[in-house]
Parts: C-alpha cells; structure tokens; sequence
C-alpha cells in the first residue's frame, strides 16, 4: 500500500517521518491531501494546521467550501488539524472563537468528520489509521479491495 501525497503538499510531509515503513509518493489530487494510491475516491485526508484552517474559516472560505462539497462524493473523507481547537482558537486574529466553533459544527454536519490532534505524531497516526482501516476491515471480511 502506497500513500499518495498531492503535490502541494510539504516535501518532505512532516507525517511521513511517523509513517515508518510506510512507502509514500507525489500524485496530483483533485481533492484532499493525502490518500491510498488508487483509492482517491474511497479514503482521502485534508490536512490543515491551526494556520491554514483558519484561513479556511476567514479569507479562504468560498474556495475550501468548494473543495468539502467535492468531498461529498469521496466515501470516506476527513479534515484533520494538526493541532488542537484551542490552539486554532488562541491563534485566531479577527476570527471570534464563536465563529469558529459555529464552522467546525456546521462542516462536521454538512461535510465530513473535523479532528483536532494536539501533536503531528498523534495527528499523522490518525490519517495513516484513517486511510488504512477501510482496508483493513475489508480483509477481514473477506472483500479486499485489488
């Protein structure tokens, strides 16, 4: 299983270096950042630091909107920040922490699941887990994906 990381994404991915053993490679990805090879409509990542989801809320909204209602034809699509609510919160400039839970509410109801990690480790733990499980669960039952 390779995962496959967009292309503008950080290289090196500051994940990869929890993913030990873990083959990763560029690819373009229409939506999300990371995903299976092959399986970019089954089990995609967005990943966001406190930074980048809060100009998700702020200036970047109309766009990243465009991208979640995207995400509603992947089968299994999150947004995981690699840090906390509060640290989202604490780094909030012009945006009231009102606004900002109102949003993760609304995109967790309308889009997809949204996790807060406190740590990159716990956070790249959590995508890998993310994309692998599916399969996983799968081989149990007899229906590997080929």
């Amino acid at each position: 299983m390779i995962i496959q990381l967009d292309t503008r994404e950080p290289s090196p991915h500051p994940w990869s270096r929890f993913w030990e053993g873990v083959e990763t490679e560029p690819g373009t990805l229409e939506t999300g950042d990371m995903t299976v090879k092959g399986f970019n409509d089954l089990v995609v990542v967005e990943r966001k630091t406190p930074g980048d989801f809060l100009a998700c809320i702020g200036g970047e909204r109309e766009r990243f909107e465009r991208e979640l209602k995207r995400s509603r034809c992947i089968g299994h699509f999150i947004i995981i920040v690699d840090g906390s609510l509060q640290a989202v919160i604490r780094e909030a400039r012009g945006i009231h922490e009102t606004a900002i839970v109102g949003t993760v509410a609304a995109w967790s109801r309308r889009y997809c699941p949204i996790l807060f990690c406190d740590t990159q480790a716990l956070a790249a733990a959590v995508a890998l887990r993310w994309m692998v499980q599916p399969f996983d669960e799968a081989r149990k039952i007899g229906r590997a994906p080929t």
